[in-house]
């Protein structure tokens, strides 16, 4: 008999702490869509420069009109990264709403890209604005998303169950001895 036991409620509903930053990532993404809102730092203390200010000297505004061409170049990389980040946002949360909250192994690996990401970008971030709150904030995610990730582990790679352990040696011992039988019969014949 085997003991299945239901996935409790963490298990169960750790998908959901995926989904939920990939959103976020989404809204993130949009962002660069509209590159006026550089000017903002939604991770900085107030009065920390962002990270447009820390690259070039400037505001957004001010390089949108010292330097337009500039700004229009700049603009369009910004729009490229709106663009490879919804599409990543998209991906992920169709992953977690779908294959990781089903418990299939490749969905797994694949949403270590969510830590991962968060780390390389905040550390970015923080490298660009010298703000500590990016790590702070960047730390938290990072944990919450590796509670998402580990929560539901054993929904992902189960113990094995010494019983089945048994039922396959027994198997493959019977499997041995059929060939060994028939290795006889063929060499009799033979």
């Amino acid at each position: 008999m085997t003991n299945a036991r239901s996935p409790s409620v963490y298990q169960k509903y750790a998908w959901t702490l995926l989904f939920v930053f990939w959103a976020l990532h989404l809204v993130l993404s949009v962002r660069d869509f509209f590159p006026s809102l550089q000017d903002f730092c939604l991770a900085c203390l107030p009065g920390a420069q962002t990270a447009i200010q820390s690259s070039t000297g400037m505001a957004w505004s001010q390089l949108a009109t010292t330097n337009p061409r500039f700004a229009n170049f700049l603009a369009s990389a910004l729009v490229d990264d709106g663009i490879s980040g919804v599409g990543l946002a998209v991906f992920g949360m169709v992953v977690s709403l779908t294959s990781f909250r089903k418990g299939e192994k490749w969905a797994w690996y694949v949403s270590w890209s969510m830590p991962i990401g968060i780390l390389a970008a905040q550390i970015n971030v923080y490298l660009l604005t010298g703000s500590l709150l990016v790590i702070i904030l960047g730390v938290v995610f990072v944990l919450v998303s590796l509670l998402a990730l580990f929560l539901p582990y054993r929904q992902f790679f189960p113990k094995k169950n010494a019983r089945s352990l048994e039922t396959m040696l027994e198997f493959r011992m019977s499997a041995l001895s059929f060939n060994k039988r028939s290795f006889r019969i063929a060499v009799a014949a033979g």
